[in-house]
């Protein structure tokens, strides 16, 4: 390359980096600048598209029940404190205030210490605590004759295990294991009476 093909490669590559630095520097200040908003096309109402219909349709709402009282509703219960409780019925006006959700009646009452009694159970149960067990069973065969779910004679056959424990206390656990299979005191059985540990 002469001397004069190689100025003009030099003024080639010059013009280059100057044009590059040209446009670097414009996109630096443009880029400080502040945009001013663009202004707010007005759109006609004729331009607007339609709207969509829904993907499915909605189904109707049923109107609420009017809850009226008749003759056959009792009148509000207040608790000590004048809060009303709420009503029982379905179709039981409902006051339109603060209410206690529901009373403490008798039945629930008793219910609690049926609960109660039988967490006892369960600590007796637990603790091997054979006569505190026995006697716990006394009181709730007392209390709850009914006995519905056969936690008597669940508890008995415990305590049965864990006093004398033999062939003929494990043949009744076994058995009770097998046919009470709603029962909640299964596992307490197959615990202290069927899986060996007494």
């Amino acid at each position: 390359m002469n001397d004069d093909q190689l100025r003009k490669v030099r003024r080639r590559i010059a013009l280059a980096a100057a044009i590059a630095l040209g446009f670097a520097g414009w996109m630096i200040v443009r880029s400080s600048r502040p945009v001013a908003a663009p202004e707010a096309e007005t759109v006609e109402p004729e331009a607007l598209p339609a709207p969509l219909p829904p993907a499915r349709p909605t189904p109707a709402r049923a109107a609420a029940p009017v809850l009226t009282a008749t003759a056959t509703t009792a009148p509000l219960e207040y608790m000590g404190d004048g809060v009303p409780i709420m009503p029982a019925g379905p179709n039981d006006p409902h006051p339109n205030t603060f209410v206690h959700p529901h009373p403490i009646t008798p039945k629930h009452q008793r219910l609690f210490r049926e609960n109660g009694l039988l967490y006892q159970l369960n600590e007796a149960m637990d603790g091997k605590e054979v006569p505190r067990l026995r006697g716990l069973l006394a009181q709730y065969r007392e209390e709850y004759p009914e006995d519905p779910h056969e936690m008597q004679k669940g508890y008995a056959l415990i305590a049965d295990c864990l006093e004398h424990p033999s062939d003929e206390t494990r043949a009744a656990a076994q058995r009770y294991y097998d046919e009470e299979i709603a029962s909640t005191l299964r596992r307490f059985v197959m615990r202290h009476c069927l899986d060996g540990n007494r």
